[in-house]
């Protein structure tokens, strides 16, 4: 009798780990339309960003000198062109306000910004520039142009401008500068002003010897990002501010060289449901275990095609937490879908047994999802604070299924003690 206890109970085991693996197929299919709702999401991204504004690079500025080619220079090479000298800041600061908002198109919400710009410093031209004297231009990179909005302000040297030349990615001006602007240690003053627009980051490349960089805005989940890190921060629920320094001394060479923020709508629906999604399997052995120990302790008898049932009940639920988090907030879908299907497999459970372990079962669904969510929330600690509550589970169930022991038969003797 005992034996045949065991092989029944080990035949069933057998068949539940295969229906498992078999419920991996439908939640596989369900991460798959996960992924491709997302890329649904980031073609709607690049929509609206190639409408309002890509991420904005600032670099620069700089003032360019043009001269004529020597006779000697013709020979080597006369393709007609002016021979250029770039000079770049002696110090730069960039004094940056951004404002984010989003923009609603189907039923995907895109964060996008808008930045007041004011960068400012002081040029240093050395005595040479005085031989470049064809033309002069002031030019600062932008690498989309489409998101400056409104008129760009540029004021060097004393003189006033209002820049209207872009192309090639960036904005420049011709300018004129006083003679008396030449020569070591003349500070020439400088400061543009514009707004622009733009979408998921603003970065920028460090042109000045020395360039200080002042970032503000609203967005309360930045990401700060580049080679670079802010030396001050302050993230706050209704925004955040941040300030870098950076030197000629550790840049590198500055086109290659890049730093900023990335503005994030905060961790998206479709990340969350696909980190819910991976705890789905585990979710499904920890109820299927709950049901067979309700079989052993309770004398109860549930069958394959019931538990098929519940493992399918346990995967819609990620397809309704899909579903509705698209419509409405995380939090209040992950709670909509958790509270249908555990009501669901309560009722469900309450007409197998048709006792107060039905009850017990249902409080389980619903302390697994409980889990869960506060998984979700946390980044750093979500691998060992979830593989602590799985090992307390285990021995949960260790504890209630030890005094287990098969029923023997009259004509079989008992083990002696």
């Amino acid at each position: 009798m005992a034996k045949l206890f065991f092989d029944k109970l080990l035949w069933k085991i057998i068949l539940m780990a295969l229906l498992s693996l078999m419920l991996l197929i439908p939640l596989a299919m369900i991460q798959e339309q996960i992924r491709d709702r997302k890329q649904s999401a980031d073609e709607t991204l690049g929509e609206v960003s190639g409408s309002w504004g890509w991420a904005q690079t600032l670099s620069g500025p700089e003032v360019t000198f043009f001269r004529e080619r020597t006779e000697q220079e013709k020979k080597d090479k006369d393709d007609g062109t002016l021979v250029p000298l770039a000079v770049c800041p002696e110090r730069l600061v960039y004094d940056v306000d951004t404002r984010t908002q989003s923009l609603h198109r189907a039923i995907y919400d895109v964060m996008v910004y808008t930045a007041d710009i004011n960068a400012s410093g002081v040029f240093l031209f050395p005595e040479r520039c005085r031989d470049y004297g064809v033309k002069t231009v002031f030019s600062l990179g932008l690498n989309d142009l489409r998101g400056i909005e409104g008129a760009v302000s540029l004021s060097i040297g004393g003189r006033e401008y209002s820049v209207t030349q872009g192309g090639n990615g960036q904005v420049s001006q011709q300018i004129e500068l006083d003679p008396a602007c030449f020569g070591s240690g003349k500070a020439v003053p400088f400061e543009i002003r514009f707004r622009a627009r733009g979408s998921q980051g603003l970065y920028f490349k460090p042109f000045g010897e020395v360039t200080e960089v002042r970032l503000r805005g609203d967005c309360p989940a930045p990401s700060f990002d580049g080679d670079f890190l802010p030396s001050e921060r302050e993230v706050r629920e209704d925004g955040f501010s941040a300030s870098w320094t950076v030197s000629a001394i550790n840049r590198g060479r500055p086109e290659e060289t890049s730093f900023g923020v990335k503005l994030l709508q905060g961790v998206s629906q479709y990340q969350q449901t696909t980190r819910s999604a991976k705890y789905g399997i585990l979710i499904i052995l920890l109820v299927f275990v709950a049901g067979l120990a309700v079989e052993l302790v309770g004398k109860k008898r549930i069958h394959l095609i019931q538990y098929l049932v519940i493992g399918l009940s346990l995967v819609l639920f990620y397809a309704l937490l899909l579903a509705f988090s698209e419509l409405m907030a995380f939090w209040l879908a992950y709670l909509l879908a958790a509270g249908m299907t555990t009501a669901a497999l309560t009722g469900y459970f309450r007409g197998i047994l048709k006792d107060r372990t039905a009850w017990l079962l249902g409080c389980l669904v619903a302390i697994a999802y409980i889990v869960c969510y506060i998984l979700l929330q946390m980044e750093t600690y979500a691998l060992v604070a979830g593989t602590l509550v799985l090992f307390v589970i285990l021995v949960g169930i260790m504890y209630f299924t030890r005094d287990l022991r098969p029923a023997l038969s009259p004509t079989e003797p008992a083990e002696e003690s």
